[in-house]
């Protein structure tokens, strides 16, 4: 897809890169993150595989180009993926109330991202018109600044951006994300509001 936007020679030499990068994410030491949970070794390896390819790509061009064209990537691939691990419209409408379907689906979110070891997260905000989680840890980061180059965890989250907010609205949830921390913020605020 991304490939195009490159000539032949540049190819070759993200291709050459990113053979160095996988090889170099393969001594990584990953006790840390592990200690926390996260044993899963398909979803490690096909995440330090990504930011491999990123960082081929910041070598190639640089970091903003790398960004905007792994942005792209995500909007052909994150409505689609999203999709197929959202609720059965089914479940959602039996429910009545979309709003409170969500709310009661999310809630066991911070204890079962715990557990998994992908992120920290926490209920901050809870009332009849809203719910909001905080993320203060989030292993698709922590991986990125393994490697050296947190920026690889922006299209991430520009994917949640990018699906989430027309997702919600159909069913009269305003959703929004004021910061991450990929950018630099102190946690990533995922705000779920009823619309009137």
């Amino acid at each position: 897809m991304f490939f195009n936007e490159l000539t032949f020679f540049q190819k070759l030499k993200v291709g050459y890169i990113f053979f160095l990068e996988k090889k170099r994410a393969k001594n990584l030491d990953l006790s840390d993150i592990k200690a926390r949970g996260m044993t899963n070794n398909d979803f490690i390896n096909q995440q330090l595989e990504y930011i491999a390819l990123f960082s081929s790509l910041t070598r190639i061009l640089n970091k903003e180009k790398a960004i905007k064209i792994m942005c792209r990537v995500m909007e052909n691939t994150a409505i689609d993926a999203f999709s197929k691990s959202s609720p059965e419209e089914e479940a959602i409408s039996e429910f009545n109330d979309a709003f409170e379907f969500f709310r009661a689906y999310m809630a066991p979110l911070p204890n079962s991202c715990m557990k998994a070891g992908c992120l920290d997260m926490k209920l901050v905000e809870n009332n009849e018109n809203c719910f909001q989680f905080d993320i203060h840890w989030c292993v698709w980061l922590e991986l990125a600044i393994k490697m050296g180059i947190p920026e690889a965890c922006i299209p991430n989250c520009y994917a949640d951006d990018y699906a989430y907010p027309d997702y919600f609205m159909k069913y009269g949830i305003k959703y929004s994300n004021k910061s991450t921390l990929a950018k630099g913020a102190s946690c990533c605020d995922l705000r779920f509001e009823r619309m009137k």
